[in-house]
């Protein structure tokens, strides 16, 4: 039998049961093909789970097919004879519906607020019909404001996606390894990026990717050249590249950033943190002020009861930071305890230090004038300088009796190792540059640690610059996280809680409030149920690929309210590069195939080995 017919109309049968809800429909003879041409275009005919329109007036009421039966139409109804299409005395396809809303003034109502009526017709949907359906404040083809990333697998039909409806709210894309989440993100963003009536988007808003696995690295991913518009960060923390990503100064040395950062204890070690800073703040950053804090230390030191202890550690830690300075200890590494005094002190033959006289002309300030003059010489990176200041804190703090050595020993042996690996792929920068139309940065190359750390400080760092803006200012910043699990998962055992805690606090607070300031994730993941679900309660639309882990679909069922059952039962068996879409910006869920791009050169760099090849 032919599989194809030309159509006049879309009309494929007439209501011949009502009951409630439910209804039934006796399909014409000619309309039990698999597609039709109508005005030109293939058509496909409806089936289980499709929408149909069955007309009422000037109402359009729209149903789901729930099911399909035959009827045997010589013994069922054929002395009814409700119409002359039903000719052939030969079985009759006969499918269910339910009425889902009604189609007025060209918008979707959902809800049962007409039924049918017995001899109602019904037909199949136009593409714009489907799209009144599923998407609210419906925008037609004709309008471009609008992205179409592939076609609904019901229906056969182009749905169209709203900018403002999608792109300014917060998205989730979830779906199993293989199943072409990445290919969906790619392609979402990849369709906004072409529009062309949307001349001030480059200017008016970021897009920044934290690519987890560098697939979206490429020269031409997005469909931009890498240009001033894209700049691309490939970074690593094995050694150092030259690639590093800048982050302003005031995000990184904050108290409770570096707390995090370096795992300071609540009881000793946070208030060490928080006392380095408030002497940093008032004296201010740079060797000037390190060099007058090492000469007022060596007085402290030599004015002091005497302590080889203390003495003995300003000098490796100088010798250890200050390049050539080895020259100027010398006298102070001979220096003594002097006893045979009421109040000891240190001395060395012929260069006596003692009740504190420092007075200009004198040898012991001669010294320290050359060592202050030395130290504004050298030139040190902001890490260096703040592991420097952190050992000269403890000094003070030990002049001053604030602290146990033993208990800021371990928290200094941290900062240097994970300053030693920041400095591979972070500069400190004053102030924000004017960021680019879209950045991409690959953390591929970066340890587990510093994944997290560096995605911590630039979705602050970004989120704060971006909510101190004047109201004025209508821009919109878009942060998406692919593989959002590594960040955003609140079952790692492998962190301390108030590591864990700062970062879904953060984040939490970005989803909460973002939407507020024009800030907006979208985040993508192989496993949303590693999501903290505070985080994923808060995300507007999904694009739900195949789940078939219990937990996944658990909190997707608990997080997702507009989820329909019958989608949610179909999760499990969806087709690589097949996703239902739901949310916020649609009445009801749809399952659509999304567009492959085949062109190599744009399309995320995710695709599966082919083994033959290799071993060919």
């Amino acid at each position: 039998m032919n599989q194809v017919m030309l159509l006049s109309n879309l009309d494929i049968g007439i209501v011949v049961e009502v009951n409630g809800f439910v209804v039934k429909v006796a399909t014409f003879d000619n309309s039990n093909h698999s597609t039709f041409i109508y005005n030109g275009s293939l058509i496909k005919n409806v089936s289980v789970n499709s929408f149909v329109i069955i007309s009422q007036g000037f109402i359009k009421i729209v149903a789901r097919i729930n099911s399909e039966s035959i009827w045997d139409n010589l013994n069922k109804f054929k002395e009814y004879k409700l119409d002359n299409r039903f000719s052939k005395d030969t079985i009759k396809r006969v499918i269910e519906l339910q009425t889902v809303g009604y189609i007025k003034n060209d918008k979707f109502f959902s809800g049962a607020s007409f039924l049918p009526m017995i001899g109602n017709v019904c037909k199949i949907p136009t593409n714009e019909e489907i799209n009144q359906i599923y998407i609210n404040n419906y925008i037609s083809e004709g309008n471009d404001y609008s992205v179409t990333i592939g076609k609904s697998l019901n229906e056969n039909n182009h749905i169209l996606l709203p900018v403002n409806l999608f792109f300014a709210s917060h998205i989730g894309i979830f779906g199993n390894t293989g199943s072409g989440k990445s290919n969906t993100l790619h392609k979402l963003y990849y369709e906004l990026f072409l529009l062309n009536n949307l001349p001030n988007i480059k200017n008016k808003s970021s897009f920044l990717v934290l690519d987890f696995n560098g697939e979206y690295v490429h020269e031409k991913s997005f469909g931009i050249e890498q240009n001033k518009e894209k700049i691309i960060y490939r970074l690593t923390s094995r050694q150092s590249s030259g690639v590093k990503f800048p982050i302003k100064f005031d995000v990184f040395f904050d108290e409770e950033m570096l707390s995090i950062l370096f795992s300071a204890t609540q009881q000793t070690q946070k208030p060490f943190i928080a006392r380095l800073l408030k002497n940093t703040r008032r004296y201010g950053f740079g060797v000037d002020s390190c060099s007058l804090w090492v000469a007022y230390l060596i007085k402290r030191i030599f004015t002091s009861r005497p302590n080889l202890n203390t003495r003995d550690l300003l000098v490796s830690i100088l010798e250890k930071y200050i390049p050539d300075i080895g020259e100027y200890l010398t006298i102070i590494k001979q220096t003594q305890i002097y006893n045979n005094t009421e109040q000891p002190c240190f001395f060395i033959p012929n260069l006596i230090w003692f009740n504190g006289d420092f007075n200009e002309g004198r040898k012991e300030a001669l010294l320290i004038n050359r060592i202050i003059t030395h130290i504004q010489s050298i030139s040190l990176s902001e890490f260096q300088e703040f592991e420097l200041r952190c050992h000269l804190q403890l000094i003070n703090d030990l002049l001053n009796g604030n602290v146990v050595q033993e208990h800021i020993h371990p928290l200094l042996r941290r900062i240097e190792s994970r300053l030693n690996k920041m400095e591979n792929y972070i500069e400190i920068i004053n102030e924000l540059s004017e960021q680019p139309f879209l950045q991409i940065i690959s953390l591929k190359d970066l340890n587990q640690e510093s994944k997290k750390i560096l995605s911590l400080l630039i979705s602050k760092m970004f989120f704060d610059s971006h909510k101190s803006k004047s109201s004025t200012e209508q821009n919109s910043f878009h942060l998406i996280i692919d593989e959002a699990h590594n960040v955003l998962s609140s079952q790692s055992s492998s962190e301390q809680d108030s590591w864990k805690d700062y970062r879904l606090e953060l984040f939490e607070e970005i989803i909460k409030e973002g939407r507020k300031f024009g800030f907006f994730l979208t985040l993508s993941s192989q496993r949303p149920a590693d999501i903290s679900p505070t985080i994923l309660s808060q995300v507007h639309n999904f694009f739900l690929h195949k789940l078939v882990n219990e937990r996944d679909l658990q909190i997707i069922d608990n997080s997702i309210s507009t989820l329909d059952r019958i989608s949610k039962s179909t999760l499990p068996v969806l087709a690589q590069g097949v996703c239902i879409i739901s949310g916020t910006a649609l009445t009801m869920p749809v399952t659509v195939t999304v567009d492959f791009i085949d062109n190599i050169d744009l399309r995320p760099k995710s695709d599966t080995i082919k083994l033959t090849e290799i071993w060919q």
